[in-house]
């Protein structure tokens, strides 16, 4: 099933981590607006934004009441696939648009094809389920193709695009990508919220009439 190494899955898994693409779109972003796009980027900014906060929501309402699907073993939207096509199809349309007005369409399409290698690397180390990972991705490529729609104006110069590329380098190393504990954070507010002792866990979804007090 692995088909590659597990070494290789794992860097491929970073590619979607908060602590790398959080920072990857701001640096995108700020290029961007320093180019005078902020109409266009409007639209990706607020579809992105949604996007995240509809994860967040996913996964809280499991991990602090059980709010799930054990027919689809959907425990909470994959952030990694969503934060992946959210961002990489962005980046490679700049990176590949040279003097284009706009994103460059293979950019984009490659980038959704990197997303989705993204998403199914959480399968394969068992992060996700495959509706989680599917659902992640959709939204995550609705929020780029959106972002292509709108951004028909000059680009910044490309070297921004390398420059912000360069942070995709710490996939390579699980300690620098994952210094950003989103889960932990989640599970903290999860906690916070519904007065549980301990998170709901998937083991739980397939355990139907067990509470958490």
């Amino acid at each position: 099933m692995y088909l590659l190494p597990p070494q290789v899955w794992l860097a491929i898994t970073h590619l979607g981590a908060a602590g790398i693409m959080l920072p990857m779109a701001a640096m995108i972003f700020s290029g961007f607006a320093l180019a005078g796009r902020q109409t266009e980027l409007s639209t990706w900014v607020l579809t992105m934004l949604s996007a995240i906060v509809i994860v967040l929501f996913s996964k809280i309402a499991f991990i602090g009441w059980g709010l799930g699907s054990a027919t689809l073993d959907f425990t909470g939207i994959s952030g990694h696939a969503m934060l992946s096509s959210s961002v990489i199809p962005i980046w490679l349309g700049w990176l590949l648009a040279g003097s284009s007005k706009r994103l460059h369409p293979a950019g984009v399409i490659l980038g959704l094809m990197v997303s989705a290698l993204v998403a199914w690397s959480r399968v394969i180390l068992g992060a996700h389920s495959i509706s989680e990972v599917v659902i992640g991705w959709l939204l995550g490529a609705t929020v780029s193709l959106l972002a292509y729609r709108a951004m028909r104006s000059p680009l910044p110069a490309r070297y921004l695009a390398v420059s912000s590329g360069l942070l995709l380098l710490l996939a390579l190393n699980s300690s620098l990508s994952s210094y950003l504990p989103s889960h932990t954070i989640e599970i903290r507010i999860a906690l916070a919220l519904s007065g549980h002792a301990r998170p709901y866990i998937r083991q739980d979804l397939h355990r139907p009439g067990q509470l958490i007090s």
